[in-house]
């Protein structure tokens, strides 16, 4: 015999059912938009608000959000740019980036001094100068030989980093920082890839000096308010100890402070050597008679040690002054 037992159950209404069941659901969605909104702002360092609008618009999608933040960045950044650009842009950093025989020298300008201190600008014109240096080796032939090449403000707004243009990533920054900001110009400097031929790098006050790592190598940049570039050659390869990029800073520290404007021509030998006879030795230590005003290189008295010239620098080390380059951060360039 079957014995039935009533046994009580107790139903939701339709409605109470939904929100229960949609209570649960957004509690698991608020979990994930939690951690992607964390992941979200910590990789573009894009606003609370904005990354919330972007997973909202895409249902937590991170990598279609990431997306089109920089889109509306780059939009925001774009209309920005337009609407600072006759804003005057006195501050700013010079950036040297060297690889190998190459180099190159930046200069990217801002409107204080407070934005130039700041890591996304920073990044800015480390991402100009290596675009500089990677165009260039995508001509293997520019660096067979001597090369000095001057890139305009406009020439370099064209170049690429990956799937944006320089100009894209300047707009960028625009809009993240709020004030104008412009790729002013880039020196490059190379010489062929042998043993007598070098190029030295220098940069003064420096602000950082940043590092970027590609599939193949490290490359750095270093960041300051001047910079120099000197290329020269051995042309007596029997001194030992040659330290070429000692030599180089030190040749570029003179350009920065003492600012020549050609190369020149080699001196006489200063007194005929110094005399043979020992009479002049009373005199070492004091500095050379050269004028304050002299503009040639070879002639000027050498800024680390006022004993020499850099002419007799130049002899003494047994090398050949090509050429050089200086960039100071905010010059007026002479017409």
């Amino acid at each position: 015999m079957w014995v039935f037992r009533t046994i009580g159950v107790t139903r939701c209404s339709p409605g109470v059912s939904s929100f229960a069941r949609c209570l649960h659901t957004c509690s698991a969605l608020e979990a994930v938009t939690k951690a992607n909104l964390s992941k979200l702002r910590k990789k573009t360092g894009f606003t609370f608000v904005n990354c919330k609008k972007a997973l909202e618009k895409f249902e937590n999608d991170l990598e279609q959000a990431e997306k089109w933040l920089k889109e509306q960045a780059q939009k925001e950044g774009w209309a920005k740019a337009t609407k600072l650009q006759d804003r005057q842009t006195a501050q700013g950093l010079v950036g040297v980036a060297q690889e190998g025989t190459m180099a190159t020298m930046v200069e990217v300008n801002c409107e204080t001094d407070f934005v130039a201190r700041n890591p996304k600008f920073h990044q800015l014109v480390t991402q100009v100068a290596m675009a500089t240096l990677s165009d260039v080796k995508a001509h293997p032939q520019w660096t067979l030989g001597w090369l000095k090449a001057l890139h305009t403000g406009e020439e370099l707004r064209q170049l690429r980093v990956g799937d944006a243009t320089l100009g894209d990533l300047t707009a960028l920054t625009i809009g993240s920082l709020g004030e104008n900001i412009q790729i002013r110009r880039a020196m490059y400097y190379s010489v062929p890839p042998i043993p007598t031929k070098h190029i030295g790098v220098y940069v003064h006050a420096p602000v950082a000096r940043t590092t970027t790592t590609s599939s193949q190598s490290a490359e750095s940049c270093q960041l300051g308010k001047y910079g120099a570039l000197v290329a020269f050659r051995r042309r007596n390869t029997e001194f030992q100890n040659f330290n070429a990029a000692e030599l180089g800073r030190r040749l570029g520290q003179h350009v920065v402070g003492m600012n020549p404007l050609t190369v020149g021509e080699m001196p006489e030998i200063w007194q005929e050597e110094k005399s043979s006879d020992g009479d002049n030795r009373e005199e070492e230590g004091s500095s050379t008679d050269s004028d304050e005003n002299e503009t040639q290189m070879l002639r000027q008295t050498f800024l680390l040690d006022p004993t020499m010239s850099v002419g007799e620098l130049v002899r003494q080390q047994g090398i050949e002054l090509l050429d050089f380059v200086r960039f100071e951060c905010g010059e007026v360039e002479e017409s």
